[in-house]
């Protein structure tokens, strides 16, 4: 697999079907030793060079419109996985796999924990009015329903997935990460059969598909997948 470097020491990574955001960690240099801080870039999909935006830049891509004030509430926002709805709402997994709604302008709707048979959720991707989720400790894939609070339908067992982590939902196709595997595998919407898989040379964190490119966020690093 051809790898075009697109940043080290990346903290976490925003994304739409159209365009893709990343915040790197740097130290600053002080006389007490420097200081750690983030630096919000946006890389262009078609010459995959980076330009710096501003953290409300990076927090309306992955939160919303009210991307600020819900970053606010949340406090830590690196650790977190969120899918904006239909609405204009948000929904946020926390590390503890507890999931947050939030409307549109912000304000906080319920939170529960969301899990498949006592394993936490790890990803999010929104499908209409419902949450795909992954569970890497059942190797499953489940799709939960907001209206009805409940999980609709499940995918694996039986080898499909194995550590299933990031999600990325494009059209009809959600791009699965397999750090079990190394492996992208991607699941067809609606009908869930299995389409493309794309062995890996690192265990991938998540794997997306923006602006004709394909991107690979791996062991803190950000890459392009580069036609051979």
């Amino acid at each position: 697999m051809n790898l075009q470097l697109i940043a080290r020491q990346v903290l976490d990574v925003a994304a739409n079907e159209q365009m893709l955001a990343y915040v790197t960690a740097a130290k600053r240099d002080t006389k007490a030793g420097g200081s750690a801080f983030a630096s919000f870039y946006f890389c262009d999909g078609e010459n995959l060079q980076s330009r710096a935006i501003s953290e409300g830049t990076y927090l309306h891509l992955k939160l919303g419109e009210a991307g600020a004030y819900i970053a606010d509430q949340l406090g830590e926002i690196f650790t977190c996985r969120a899918a904006r709805l239909p609405d204009g709402g948000c929904a946020v997994l926390g590390a503890d796999s507890t999931l947050r709604l939030y409307r549109p302008d912000g304000r906080p709707g319920t939170r529960f924990p969301l899990e498949y048979r006592g394993a936490g959720a790890y990803d999010i991707a929104c499908d209409g009015g419902s949450l795909w989720f992954t569970a890497p400790a059942q190797n499953a894939l489940a799709l939960f329903s907001l209206e009805a609070r409940e999980i609709a339908l499940r995918v694996g067992g039986s080898g499909v997935f194995a550590r299933p982590g990031g999600l990325f939902k494009q059209g009809h196709s959600l791009f699965v990460s397999c750090a079990g595997s190394n492996e992208m595998k991607t699941l067809l919407l609606p009908s869930c059969d299995l389409g493309e898989s794309v062995p890996l040379d690192v265990a991938p964190e998540k794997y997306f598909a923006v602006f004709r490119r394909a991107f690979l966020w791996a062991e803190g690093t950000l890459y392009a997948i580069m036609n051979a």
